[in-house]
């Protein structure tokens, strides 16, 4: 009986203690979402590295905004939760710019023709006497 008491309080618990599951989904939908497309459109990385950081602006600063709250009714200073919601963004968007570059095939190395070595006649590679 005690046990699932204790049971029904830790799940409980743990459904309220992720005050950013809504947000945490809203942008990472919202930068899955904006990879597919560029994936889509065959996109360059260096055109998809400059368009991906002005992406979903809202929705990082949703998430932002919950993972402060977040940290700050867990007592933390300001500056460890802003820290705190820098680090979540930038890990997010460390792992869509890695799923990008993973999906985009690499483009085939050009080969400098300086770079090929050129044939040496016989007679040159032999020491006069």
């Amino acid at each position: 009986m005690i046990s699932a008491v204790l049971t029904l309080l830790l799940a409980a618990s743990a459904a309220q203690s992720d005050t950013t599951r809504t947000a945490r989904e809203a942008y990472t939908a919202c930068l899955r979402g904006y990879v597919q497309r560029s994936l889509d459109a065959r996109m360059s990385a260096a055109d998809f590295a400059a368009a991906f950081p002005q992406q979903c602006t809202q929705q990082e600063a949703g998430f932002r905004s919950a993972v402060i709250a977040r940290e700050n009714a867990l007592r933390a200073t300001r500056a460890n939760a802003e820290q705190a919601a820098t680090d979540e963004i930038d890990e997010a968007k460390l792992n869509f710019r890695e799923r990008f570059e993973m999906a985009t095939p690499a483009a085939p190395a050009a080969t400098p023709a300086a770079a090929t070595p050129q044939p040496t006649p016989a007679a040159a590679t032999t020491t006069p006497q």
